[in-house]
């Protein structure tokens, strides 16, 4: 797993280098290229950190307006399959295609931030044998405890 860093609404790497003995670091998602390093774990936050604030600081002096890591909106590539269902769930849904697939990012976050909650789900398994060949018809819901419910051929009703 990545440490990421965050500070001032910008976000870094940390990463071991065993070569070096160091622990190497730059701000992600912006195009301006900031790197940073620290001997230590407690110590590469603070060297975050710094390089955060001499980044500002230097486009502050120069008069440069610095990169922002997010601006709300970004382009993703589905191929033609995947965003024709996407815009058909949106349109059964009755929202924009925008909306539907922000839901959906908003949905798979939340999974991810709490992968230990727990979603009901039903499953129901049918499995059905012609009568004429001497097996019984079984239904099994394993949403319902009890016995299964049988079909015997040449009768006329369901029994437990």
């Amino acid at each position: 797993m990545k440490a990421i860093l965050e500070y001032k609404s910008y976000l870094g790497s940390a990463e071991v280098s065993v070569e070096d003995g160091l622990i190497h670091g730059k701000l992600l998602y912006i195009n301006d290229v900031i790197s940073y390093a620290a001997e230590s774990p407690k110590d590469i936050k603070a060297a975050f950190e710094a390089a955060v604030d001499d980044y500002l600081e230097t486009c502050a002096e120069c008069g440069d307006q610095p990169d922002t890591p997010f601006k709300g909106s970004f382009n993703v590539r589905l191929g033609p399959d995947l965003h024709r269902g996407c815009a058909m769930e949106a349109e059964r849904a009755g929202t924009k295609l925008n909306e539907w697939v922000k839901g959906a990012c908003e949905e798979r976050l939340e999974r991810a931030k709490n992968p230990a909650k727990k979603v009901e789900i039903s499953v129901t398994n049918h499995h059905y044998v012609h009568p004429e060949a001497g097996v019984n018809v079984q239904e099994f819901d394993e949403s319902v405890p009890g016995p299964l419910t049988t079909f015997s051929p040449g009768r006329t009703a369901w029994t437990n």
